[in-house]
């Protein structure tokens, strides 16, 4: 004999079929997959329910059995209130979506669905524990709490942090520290009056700092999809190379260092004396010399010196390259130092992808607008 439960299952079913069935004769295209699948999947999730519910027989309890008091499914205590389905239900969703849009919300959602497995398996372990509901729960705090409010804190923290970043990289350079001096000064005012209010109730406090804290990571999430505030570059000599072909002043030059750290170990120093002669001092030799020979493929570390009472910058030619096929000039790179005041000193990493041979322009270094200050380089 077929339970209440059973007939309305398998009648659920029935008419989960019977409607796939006539979609599939009366429509075609697109309409007719769409309906015939989600039709489909009803009915084996009906009789998949069907199949449960016949085995347990609608969780009827026969009057003739003796320990149906106690043994039976409507003797036992119901399970505890529980998040973790939602919450695999939402890793599940970022899966699936995850799948179709990225590799980071597909590996968020997998971390998801472990942690909502986990923390399901021990609470229904803990609830099983014993007949005391509150013994039960000390059971699951004393194993989970160490290391649940490590891992919530560090999550929030950092959930914030990110937020707060967002905040700021929207805001124009103008007011972000404003922003930033106002929301600072009213977690400080918040801070104060909580800890002055010795009787504010513990419910209170937790109410503020949620809505707060809820503001802060609603409003972080909207401006991260708006967007980053345009952030221009800010200017260098390799990325104006018209900079190299002077000593002019330029915005590149402003405040730029003057020194360079002893523990630089650098395989060549290029000096400009006050002879106005450009010489380079390579390691190992200690004699001055107009020719520089540096290494291929590897970076080359240079120190420039300027000893001569005006300020100049050290421009460094890296060849002339010819495509073999057509003949024509592929490239003519340069790059330079930002302007080197009296007694200074600057620092450039040199890197010859090709030895001397391959260019038709020699590698060397010169001094901008200074005739004859030049040293050729020597790459093998």
């Amino acid at each position: 004999m077929f339970t209440t439960g059973s007939k309305l299952f398998i009648g659920g079913t029935v008419l989960a079929v019977v409607a796939a069935i006539v979609f599939a004769v009366s429509y075609d295209g697109d309409r007719a997959w769409v309906a015939g699948i989600g039709l489909i999947a009803a009915a084996i999730a009906l009789s998949f329910l069907m199949g449960i519910n016949l085995w347990v027989r609608d969780s009827n309890v026969g009057g003739m059995q003796a320990d149906a008091t106690t043994t039976s499914a409507a003797a036992q205590s119901r399970p505890g209130n529980s998040m973790w389905p939602i919450v695999g239900a939402l890793g599940g969703a970022l899966v699936v979506i995850g799948i179709v849009a990225t590799p980071v919300v597909f590996k968020a959602g997998i971390v998801v669905l472990l942690i909502a497995l986990f923390e399901w398996l021990v609470q229904s372990w803990s609830e099983r524990a014993s007949a005391d509901p509150a013994f039960n729960a000390s059971i699951r705090a004393r194993l989970m709490h160490p290391l649940e409010f490590p891992v919530l804190g560090a999550v929030g923290l950092a959930v914030i942090i990110y937020s707060f970043s967002r905040i700021m990289l929207f805001l124009s350079k103008e007011a972000g520290p404003a922003v930033f001096v106002v929301i600072g000064a009213l977690i400080t005012v918040g801070g104060f009056l909580f800890a002055s209010k010795a009787t504010l109730k513990t419910s209170v406090v937790a109410g503020i700092s949620t809505i707060a804290a809820l503001g802060l990571v609603s409003t972080g999430a909207v401006m991260a999809i708006d967007g980053e505030r345009d952030m221009h570059e800010y200017p260098t000599v390799s990325n104006d190379p018209t900079v190299c072909s002077s000593n002019a002043e330029t915005e590149t030059d402003e405040r730029a260092s003057q020194t360079v750290a002893a523990k630089s170990n650098v395989a060549a120093t290029v000096i400009f004396n006050a002879d106005r002669q450009l010489y380079v001092q390579q390691i190992g030799t200690g004699a001055y010399s107009r020719v520089a020979t540096l290494q291929r493929s590897n970076p080359s570390p240079v120190m420039f010196r300027n000893l001569s009472d005006e300020a100049v910058r050290l421009k460094v030619n890296l060849g002339t390259f010819t495509d073999p096929a057509t003949g024509t000039v592929t490239s003519q790179p340069v790059t330079c130092t930002t302007l080197v005041e009296p007694d200074g000193r600057q620092f450039l990493s040199l890197q010859f992808p090709k030895s001397s041979l391959a260019t038709t322009q020699p590698y060397s270094f010169e001094v901008p607008e200074v005739e004859g200050a030049t040293v050729e380089i020597v790459v093998p």
